[in-house]
């Protein structure tokens, strides 16, 4: 009986099958386009007159990037606070379960990464 029904609506099973295939996609593109956009708004560093190595951590809180010490080594991770003293770096570039604390006296350089 099963059977009959399937080679009787053959048409009409195929034309829904048609229209699932278009809306999935359609559904596909949309969470795509939403997803590519919210990685495109990223605002791009700017240059502040007043700024300092401890404003622009600041302004990076919760970004990932990479801080160049005095002494030549570079330190990766997400900069997970700031204060006045001490900048704390979560996930660490090649150790990802450990944390860095880090003097900001001790800081040369800050690179963060921004979209193009």
């Amino acid at each position: 009986m099963y059977a009959h029904y399937l080679l009787a609506n053959r048409a009409q099973i195929a034309k829904k099958n048609l229209i699932m295939k278009r809306y999935s996609l359609a559904i596909g593109i949309i969470v795509a386009a939403v997803t590519c956009s919210s990685l495109l708004a990223q605002e791009k560093a700017a240059l502040q007159p007043n700024a300092t190595v401890l404003s622009l951590l600041q302004g990076s809180a919760g970004k990932a990037g990479e801080l160049h010490l005095r002494s030549g080594e570079k330190m990766g991770g997400k900069v997970a606070g700031v204060t006045e003293n001490v900048v704390h770096l979560s996930n660490l570039t090649g150790a990802e379960f450990f944390d860095g604390f880090i003097d900001v006296k001790d800081i040369s350089a800050v690179v963060v990464r921004v979209a193009r």
